[in-house]
C-alpha cells in the first residue's frame, strides 16, 4: 500500500489522539499540523502550516484530518474535497443529517473518500456486525465518563452549543450509540428524558429511548456526573444476545468470537486510518468508517440536541460537577 500523507487540523485533545494513532501506522506519514493557537506545542520536527490555504496547496497531503470543534467543520471539509483531498472527520461528524448528506454527496462527486473517527466500529468483528436482529430486539446502553464543569469551560467552544453540537452524549455517548445503529439500523423516533445541562444544549446527563425503523428499541443513559467509567451495550433478541462492554464482547451469554480481544482506543483509531488509506488507494469510500454510515447516529444526536435546547436551562449538580 502506498503511504498516505496526512495533515492534522487542530492539535487539542483529539489531534493528539490522532498523532498517537499515526505513530503506529506504517502506511501513513504525518506531513504537518495546522493549529491556530500559537501557544499550542506541536510535535518536534513536524511541519506547522502557516495557513489553511498553505495546507490545501501541499501536494504531499492526500488526507486531511479535521480535529477542530464540530460546528463549522463542514465548510472545511467542503474546501478540502474541492482541493482534491480525502477527509477524516472527528466525531460528532455533522451538525445535522442535511449537513451529513451534503458532505456525502460532495465526496461522491469529487471522487475523494470521507470517513469519520468512530473507531469502536472496528472493535466489533464482521460476523457480529452482520447478525440480523428481529423487531422484538431490545437494547440497553450505558455510558459513564466523569467530566467536571471545568472540563466544559476549559475551551470556550465546549460550552457553546453552536460549536460543540452537544455535551456528553454527542462527544462520548456517540460511540456506542453508533454501534447500536450499525446493528439495529436507522431510528424512527427519539424520546429524551431526565436530561441535565450545564448550559442549554450542553448536557451532562441524558437518558431516553430510541425506536428503530426495524422495530427494535434502545434505552440509553449517558452521564458525565459519575466517577465510574464504563461503556456498555446490550442487545437482547428472542434467540440471541450481544454484550459489548468496554471493548469486550460476549455472545449469547457466553464468550466472544474466537480470537477476539479488546483493542486499545489508539489501536482502533489506527484501524480507521488504515481503512482510509485503503480507500484512497482504491479510489472508493472506506469499508467501515464511511461517513454515510453515521447518518443514523446523527439523526439521534440531532433529535437529542433539539430536545435539549427546547428543555432550556436545567439546574446543575453543584457538588459533583464542581468537584
Amino acid at each position: 500500500m502506498t503511504r498516505v500523507g496526512v495533515a492534522l487540523v487542530g492539535f487539542g485533545a483529539a489531534g493528539r489522539q490522532h498523532l498517537q494513532a499515526l505513530a503506529r501506522a506504517d502506511f501513513a506519514d504525518l506531513r504537518g499540523v495546522l493549529e491556530q493557537n500559537p501557544a499550542a506545542r506541536t510535535p518536534a520536527g513536524t511541519a506547522r502550516y502557516l495557513s489553511w490555504e498553505q495546507l490545501l496547496r501541499d501536494p504531499s497531503v492526500q488526507l486531511v484530518s479535521l480535529c477542530t470543534p464540530p460546528g463549522g467543520r463542514a465548510e472545511l471539509a467542503r474546501q478540502a474535497l474541492a482541493a482534491g483531498k480525502a477527509v477524516l472527520l472527528e466525531k460528532p461528524p455533522a451538525a445535522s443529517t442535511a449537513e451529513l448528506d451534503l458532505l456525502v454527496e460532495l465526496s461522491e462527486r469529487s471522487g475523494r473518500p470521507v470517513g469519520v473517527m468512530l473507531q469502536h466500529r472496528f472493535g466489533v468483528p464482521e460476523e457480529v456486525l452482520g447478525r440480523t436482529w428481529q423487531p422484538a430486539a431490545t437494547a440497553l446502553l450505558e455510558v459513564s465518563r466523569y467530566r467536571p464543569a471545568a472540563y466544559f469551560q476549559r475551551a470556550s467552544w465546549r460550552h457553546d452549543p453552536a460549536l460543540a453540537l452537544g455535551g456528553i452524549t454527542a462527544h462520548l455517548g456517540v460511540h456506542y450509540l453508533d454501534l447500536a445503529c450499525q446493528l439495529l439500523g436507522e431510528p424512527a423516533e427519539v424520546k429524551l428524558a431526565g436530561a441535565r445541562q450545564l448550559v442549554p444544549g450542553i448536557d451532562t446527563r441524558a437518558a431516553g429511548v430510541v425506536r428503530f425503523t426495524g422495530g427494535g428499541t434502545l434505552s440509553f443513559a449517558v452521564t458525565a456526573e459519575s466517577v465510574a467509567r464504563t461503556e456498555r451495550l446490550t442487545i437482547l433478541d428472542a434467540d440471541q444476545c450481544l454484550l459489548v462492554e468496554n471493548g469486550r464482547i460476549a455472545l449469547d451469554g457466553g464468550a466472544g468470537p474466537a480470537g477476539h480481544r479488546a483493542a486499545s482506543a489508539s489501536e482502533l483509531r489506527g484501524e480507521v486510518y488504515r481503512d482510509m488509506a485503503r480507500a484512497i488507494a482504491a479510489g472508493r469510500q472506506p469499508r467501515r468508517c464511511h461517513l454515510a454510515g453515521a447518518r443514523a447516529v446523527t439523526m439521534i444526536l440531532e433529535s437529542v440536541q433539539q430536545q435539549l435546547v427546547a428543555c432550556g436551562r436545567a439546574a446543575p449538580a453543584e457538588p459533583l460537577l464542581h468537584r
